[in-house]
């Protein structure tokens, strides 16, 4: 599919998301997208197109038939070959993969880690809490992500481990962006042996009797069948190296730029600590204003028209959770941290996607916020910026951050 599929249509914005200006600059692009009228853009470098339209968006994204995954969401085409889940793959195999997964991902099961997701922030915290400054993406919203699902996992992982995943992390997702990928942007080298391992050592302690059906997610993976159907080893890999990718990385910035945008807004940042019901508002309004993922790709299985684009079959286009978010028709004002929107108006935002492919872990991903956010207002009094927030352009498709100093009272 080297043949080009796309070109460059009048009135519509041309971007390069994989260039330093797009990284500094995407929520004034996107913003000059939406008064323009033409919420869309086409990118001469990736070959595809981009539909920033909340509701284009909401209707692509519930009509499968028309717009497919099984062609992967990054920019590549994905081979038939490879072991794709949840986000590459169509029904009825997906039907399959959510079912599973739904019962695996229970309420109760997340919450089962809500103890040590508080043990791990405050013995984080009480690690630096003297020093009464640190870098707080670094020293908590990187690794507690990581922690989380390998406990999940079953599997401990060590600072050392974790500072390896993400360096994997960085060579694998992103390239999601990249036309010539050098490895499958699906793919960590260094979670694929780990994990292997992992795996080979979970099925050997349930074989002996040692580990049980409901010890951690891969034990359950392993055992449960629906309509006398498991998944094989390389599904379950897939589908770890994929939690991996789509939960870290997210949540990672979901963290950070939570904290950004209450430090940023002193009055928001005011009336949240007065009103400390409002953290469920703070987290989906953060991740509307602040979407830690860029979009992803379904490929359209016949021609199709939408808005001003006319897409020929089998092309990558771009759904743009980050543009659609700051839509004026669906949220006003919509550059404007804002405390005082309406909850059920603010989940109308696509951060974690929408239709069947919607994120199953986004309910993780908020106790984690909560808990993040609740355990740094009680512990860091004076809360305050020590420096520059600083964005990480190693991964083109994230809104990343590097550093986030922070200083408080001691």
């Amino acid at each position: 599919m080297s043949e080009a599929r796309t070109c460059q249509v009048d009135g519509v914005v041309e971007v390069d998301m994989n260039s330093e200006a797009f990284a500094e600059n995407f929520k004034d692009i996107y913003t000059q997208m939406h008064a323009s009228g033409c919420p869309y853009a086409h990118s001469s470098a990736g070959d595809f197109y981009a539909i920033g339209k909340h509701q284009d968006i909401v209707k692509a994204c519930t009509n499968t038939k028309l717009w497919s995954s099984k062609l992967g969401p990054a920019l590549q085409y994905q081979s038939p070959e490879t072991p794709g889940v949840l986000v590459s793959v169509d029904p009825p195999e997906h039907t399959f993969e959510a079912r599973l997964v739904g019962k695996a991902f229970s309420k109760v099961y997340f919450e089962s880690f809500i103890p040590g997701i508080k043990a791990f922030l405050n013995e984080r915290i009480d690690s630096f809490i003297a020093n009464g400054r640190c870098d707080i993406h670094k020293e908590i919203s990187e690794p507690l992500p990581l922690w989380v699902i390998f406990a999940m996992f079953g599997k401990a992982i060590d600072d050392e481990g974790i500072d390896a995943y993400r360096e994997g992390f960085v060579g694998s997702i992103g390239q999601m962006l990249a036309p010539n990928p050098v490895r499958p942007p699906s793919r960590n080298a260094f979670a694929d042996s780990f994990l292997s391992d992992h795996l080979a050592d979970v099925k050997r302690k349930l074989a002996s009797g040692e580990a049980q059906a409901d010890d951690n997610l891969l034990t359950r993976f392993i055992t449960t069948e629906i309509e006398g159907r498991r998944l094989t080893d390389d599904k379950i890999l897939a589908f770890c190296n994929f939690l991996l990718a789509a939960g870290s990385g997210t949540t990672t910035i979901l963290l950070s730029g939570l904290l950004y945008q209450l430090l940023s807004s002193p009055e928001q940042f005011a009336k949240l600590k007065a009103n400390p019901d409002l953290v469920p508002l703070a987290i989906e309004e953060s991740l509307r204003v602040e979407s830690p993922l860029h979009g992803l790709f379904r490929t359209n299985n016949e021609e199709v028209t939408v808005g001003p684009l006319t897409i020929q079959p089998d092309t990558k286009v771009m759904m743009m959770w980050a543009a659609a978010n700051l839509d004026p028709t669906v949220f006003p004002n919509p550059e404007k941290f804002d405390l005082d929107r309406d909850l059920a108006d603010v989940r109308k935002h696509l951060a974690f996607g929408y239709g069947i492919h919607i994120c199953r872990g986004a309910p993780l991903s908020r106790i984690e916020a909560r808990l993040f956010l609740e355990t740094i207002l009680e512990r860091l009094p004076n809360l305050r910026f020590d420096g520059p927030m600083k964005k990480d352009h190693r991964i083109p498709i994230f809104n990343g951050i590097g550093e986030l100093p922070v200083a408080w009272d001691v």
